[in-house]
């Protein structure tokens, strides 16, 4: 038996609040479709045998240790299918309905995308799998959920969570910053230089970083302020003593880190799913806070809550309401119209439901769900943007159409959500797993920073690979790159023609540098696919890249408008200290014939 000192003392350090949980779920689901719609864009070159990557390729060159359900079949409308499973498993996610299950299928495709292609990995692309695993065996639908407004046993009245599956996933989100700090064991990170390096990669900094690196004083603070942020943050959440102050202070500082990387670096979804990941670090305090400050505003308002009435003899009006109040986290009570005179009165008369505020103004159609909305203390922003005259029209001759149709309705909600009886909660067997699994990614990570044997590493690479919760928290590190550059790619057409491969629209080929070489790539995944095209480690790609850049060219041009050669070529630019000015170098990487056998020039 666990004493309650000890108890309130483990709640403050590892427990998560299920409002908090909520949040976090929906912002899970929020970066996991914005994540897959953005692939979407590249699905033919990225992952089908039409694209960079070949499974012929991927197989000889990453072993069967790299699973992918995406890699049993080459074409795209197989890829789409997939992609189509897990955007409605993000989706689910959002609302959360079926959440654990939406989770298993997210966490399942997203490992097996990663293992599709290595080549365009990001950092945030583990981070993001490792958190919806985690999110498995968490109730995170257990408030503001479908699952919460459909469930016929109750969610658990206790805010607070405190499980094997909240150590871990809390223990996740740190150790991305404390393993990091460790690896940035450079002297870049010591002598303050890490922050200007690191935005004078003109790949990666936008134009407002490259302003900021301008003040080398600046640069310097920021180094070290990081550094030591990252080292000691993970330390203090942890504490038990003055906990409160501690989570809230490093969630918030390292929030604010991530929010100066999104405008001062282009890193594609990682700042984003590190946010995502920090939000759970918001203590129940917070929502009790802002609990007590709606309460007093509803106080000054009318002593009474909003009171929605249904259709008794409506099932799927009934499923309504508990959907509303639960996605709107309204305190609302909720009853049959015919139990209350007024309340009958009004719906037989309008074929509507009624609401009633604390002046027993009555609201009906769509107006009542605007007043939903502007009661909401997360959507009452709609609410004030809908509740024109402009949009009655419009509103009530939805809500009229639903109305007509409402048997409909009900056989399809009967369908796709009926009641459950789901528990919120995952079982003893389950957080057993979750106990395992965070020993095992914890050892893991101390192996990345070598102090446990490389045998254990070894050992330990296989399993975690599979499933994608591998991981190394290397940003910068040991210390940012001194390599940046730009890429052109001249190349003639069967005709003689000469053109920039890159840039076919430009007159002639240009060597000069972008003025934004952030510019140049159509988004980040192309960015670091091409970063590794010049890399050594990668230089076996470079055939499959030249074989898709052919076949991408010709298939939309004939005859002599085909692509014959091509050159890809690097302009290595290295950084160097302030003031002191750059030198650029050319460096053919490869040399390619659309209609002969390629053969390699030159590696990195």
């Amino acid at each position: 038996m666990i004493p309650a000192w000890l108890k309130t003392r483990l709640d403050m350090v590892f427990g998560i609040d299920l409002r908090t949980l909520a949040v976090f779920r929906v912002m899970l689901g929020t970066v996991l479709l914005a994540d897959q719609l953005c692939r979407a864009i590249d699905l033919t070159a990225f992952y089908t045998d039409l694209g960079v990557m070949p499974r012929d390729w991927l197989l000889s060159t990453n072993g069967l240790w790299r699973v992918s359900f995406h890699a049993a079949n080459g074409e795209w409308w197989f890829a789409a299918l997939l992609f189509g499973v897990e955007t409605i498993a993000a989706l689910l996610i959002i609302f959360g309905w079926r959440t654990r299950l939406a989770l298993v299928i997210a966490f399942v495709l997203n490992a097996s995308l990663l293992n599709r292609n290595p080549m365009v990995l990001l950092g945030g692309d583990i981070l993001l799998t490792c958190l919806i695993f985690w999110a498995i065996f968490l109730p995170v639908a257990a408030r503001a959920s479908l699952d919460a407004a459909l469930s016929n046993t109750p969610a658990p009245a206790d805010n607070r969570h405190r499980s094997w599956a909240s150590v871990g996933i809390l223990f996740q989100v740190m150790s991305v910053y404390f393993f990091s700090a460790i690896l940035k064991s450079g002297a870049d990170w010591h002598n303050g230089t890490a922050v200007f390096y690191a935005l004078s990669i003109d790949g990666y900094a936008t134009p407002l970083g490259q302003w900021l690196k301008t003040f080398p004083q600046l640069t310097t603070g920021l180094t070290h302020y990081v550094w030591w942020l990252e080292m000691v943050g993970p330390i203090l959440v942890f504490i038990p003593v003055l906990s409160r102050a501690f989570r809230f202070s490093v969630m918030a500082m390292l929030m604010a880190m991530h929010i100066g990387f999104i405008f001062c670096l282009e890193l594609g979804p990682f700042p984003y799913i590190s946010l995502t990941s920090l939000s759970l670090f918001a203590g129940g305090w917070l929502w009790d806070a802002a609990g007590r400050w709606r309460d007093r505003r509803a106080a000054a308002i009318g002593p009474q809550p909003l009171r929605i009435y249904y259709d008794r003899d409506c099932g799927f009006c009934l499923k309504s309401v508990l959907i509303l109040r639960s996605l709107l986290l309204l305190k609302a009570e909720i009853a049959p119209a015919q139990d209350t005179p007024r309340a009958k009165s009004l719906l037989e008369a309008n074929y509507s439901w009624v609401i009633l505020d604390h002046d027993d103004h009555a609201y009906l159609k769509w107006p009542a769900f605007v007043i939903l909305l502007r009661r909401s203390p997360s959507l009452a922003w709609a609410g004030w943007l809908l509740s024109g005259s402009w949009a009655v029209p419009i509103g009530n001759a939805v809500y009229d159409f639903v109305g007509r149709n409402r048997g409909g309705f009900g056989q399809i909600s009967g369908a796709l959500l009926p009641f459950h009886d789901r528990p919120f909660e995952s079982g003893p067997i389950a957080q057993a797993l979750a106990g395992f699994t965070m020993v095992v990614l914890l050892t893991w990570n101390f192996c990345t920073i070598h102090w446990l044997p490389e045998r254990l590493y070894a050992m330990l690479t296989p399993p975690l690979r599979k499933v994608r919760l591998d991981q190394y928290w290397d940003m910068f590190a040991p210390f940012p790159s001194r390599e940046d550059g730009w890429f052109v790619i001249p190349a003639t057409l069967r005709d003689g023609t000469e053109l920039d491969l890159l840039h076919p629209e430009r007159k002639g080929i240009s060597y000069d540098k972008p003025e934004y070489i952030t510019h140049e790539w159509q988004n980040i995944r192309w960015h670091k696919y091409m970063e590794r095209v010049w890399s050594a480690a990668f230089a076996d790609n470079r055939l499959y890249y030249g074989r898709w850049l052919c076949r991408d060219w010709n298939t939309t041009h004939v005859g002599q408008q085909q692509l014959d050669t091509f050159k890809i070529i690097y302009m290595l630019e290295k950084s160097v200290p302030p003031g002191e000015t750059p030198t650029v170098e050319q460096i053919v990487l490869w040399r390619h014939g659309c209609f002969a056998v390629p053969a390699a020039t030159a590696t990195k």
